[in-house]
C-alpha cells in the first residue's frame, strides 16, 4: 500500500507520538493507510493523532491488525475507511489514572478523568452513530469487540477477507506478546471508573475517620494518664502566684517605708533652712548691736535702760515677800532678758522675743561684757 504508517505500540510517553506519525506523512500525499496494533495509551496524544489525521487532506484508511485498544480506540475511527480483521479486537473504557492525596484533590482529579471521558465519548458519537446513554454505559462496563462486532457497532466500515491476513492478526492477538511492547496491557483489566474512584475516596475518608478516633482516644488516655500531674502543676502553679503576690506586698510596704523617708528627709531639710535663716538673722542683729553700742548715743539710751532698770529693782526690794517671792522666782526663772532669750529654742517665738526685747538685751550684753574685763 502507497503511504503506509504503522502504529505499533504504546502510544504517548515512550511510546509513538503525534509528532512521529505526522513526519511519516509524505507532502502533498493523496491516499493515506495507518495499520493498528497498539494497546492505547495518553489519551492526549492520541487525541491529537486523530486530529492530525482528521486535519489531513489526504483520504485516510485506518486497518486494525490487532489491537485497537483503549485511546487506539479513537485513533482508528480518523480513518474516512476503518477497516478490521475477523479476528482484530477494539476495546474501549473509561480514562483511568493512579493518583494519591487529600480528598479534595482526588476529587479534583475524578473532575478531570470525567472531562477526558466526555472528550472520548464525542469521538466516539460522531463516528459510530452510536447514542450517548448507550456509549457511557458501554465506556462504564468495558467493552470488548471483535471485527464483526466492531462493524456492527459502528467502529468499523468493512472487515477485511483474507484467511493468511487473518492468521497473522490472531497471533498478535496473543496477550504475552502486547505486555511485551508495554505494560500498559497488563493493567487493562484494572482500569478505574469514576464510581471505584469514588469508592475508593470513601474508603480512604472511612480510614482516615478511624485513625482521628484512634488518635482521639490515645489523646483521652494521655489526658487521663497525666491529669493527676496536671493538677500538681496547677497547684504549684498557685503557689507560685501566692508567693508573688506576698512579694508584691512586700514591696509595696518597702515604697512606703521609703516614702516615708524621703517625706521626713524634706522635712529635715526644711527645718535645717529655717534654723539657718534665723541664725543668719540674729547674727546680723547682733553684729549691728554691737556697732550700735560704739555709739555714744545708742550707749546712754541703754544706760538709761540699765538704771531704769535697777530702780525697778530697789522698788521690788522694799517688799521682803515680794523681794522672796522675786528671788525664788529667779532661782526658777531666767535672771534677765538675755538669759531668757539664750535659753529659748531657735524659732519663731525666740525671734518675737528678740524684738520685743532687744533694747535690754543689748544692755544686758553690754553689762555682762563689762563685768568680764
Amino acid at each position: 500500500m502507497k503511504n503506509e504508517i504503522r502504529l505499533y505500540g504504546p502510544i504517548g510517553g515512550w511510546g509513538i507520538t503525534a509528532e512521529e506519525i505526522l513526519d511519516q506523512i509524505p507532502e502533498g500525499a493523496k491516499e493515506i493507510t495507518v495499520r493498528i496494533h497498539s494497546p492505547g495509551g495518553s489519551v492526549g496524544e492520541g487525541i491529537a493523532i486523530y486530529h492530525a489525521l482528521r486535519d489531513n487532506a489526504a483520504k485516510v484508511t485506518t486497518i486494525v491488525d490487532g489491537y485497537a485498544a483503549s485511546s487506539a480506540s479513537f485513533v482508528m475511527l480518523a480513518g474516512d475507511e476503518r477497516k478490521v480483521h475477523r479476528n482484530s479486537i477494539v476495546f474501549v473504557h473509561n480514562p483511568w489514572t493512579t493518583a494519591e492525596g487529600n480528598a479534595s484533590e482526588l476529587r479534583k482529579i475524578a473532575d478531570g478523568l470525567d472531562v477526558h471521558a466526555q472528550a472520548i465519548l464525542d469521538i466516539y458519537k460522531t463516528h459510530t452513530g452510536m447514542d450517548e446513554g448507550e456509549l457511557r454505559d458501554m465506556m462504564d462496563e468495558t467493552a470488548f469487540f471483535r471485527g464483526v462486532d466492531a462493524v456492527e457497532n459502528g467502529f468499523a466500515t468493512g472487515v477485511i477477507d483474507d484467511a493468511e491476513a487473518e492468521a497473522q492478526v490472531a497471533a498478535m492477538l496473543k496477550f504475552e506478546s502486547m505486555a511485551a511492547q508495554s505494560k500498559e496491557i497488563e493493567g487493562m483489566s484494572k482500569q478505574k471508573t469514576r464510581k471505584e474512584i469514588e469508592q475508593e475516596l470513601e474508603s480512604v475518608q472511612s480510614d482516615l475517620g478511624a485513625e482521628i478516633e484512634a488518635k482521639a482516644g490515645e489523646i483521652e488516655a494521655l489526658r487521663a494518664e497525666h491529669e493527676e500531674a496536671l493538677k500538681a502543676k496547677a497547684d504549684e502553679a498557685e503557689a507560685i502566684k501566692a508567693e508573688l503576690d506576698e512579694v508584691k506586698g512586700l514591696v509595696a510596704g518597702f515604697e512606703a517605708k521609703i516614702a516615708e523617708v524621703e517625706a521626713a528627709h524634706a522635712e529635715l531639710a526644711e527645718q535645717h533652712d529655717t534654723l539657718k535663716a534665723e541664725a543668719e538673722a540674729q547674727g546680723a542683729e547682733l553684729a549691728k548691736a554691737q556697732a550700735a553700742l560704739k555709739n555714744p548715743a545708742v550707749a546712754d539710751a541703754v544706760l538709761e535702760d540699765a538704771q531704769e532698770a535697777a530702780k525697778v529693782q530697789i522698788d521690788a526690794a522694799a517688799d521682803d515677800a515680794e523681794l522672796q517671792a522675786a528671788q525664788a522666782a529667779i532661782e526658777n526663772e531666767p535672771k534677765d532678758e538675755l538669759e531668757a532669750y539664750e535659753r529659748m529654742e531657735a524659732g519663731a517665738e525666740r525671734i518675737k522675743f528678740w524684738n520685743e526685747n532687744k533694747r535690754k538685751i543689748l544692755a544686758l550684753i553690754e553689762k555682762r561684757a563689762e563685768g568680764e574685763k
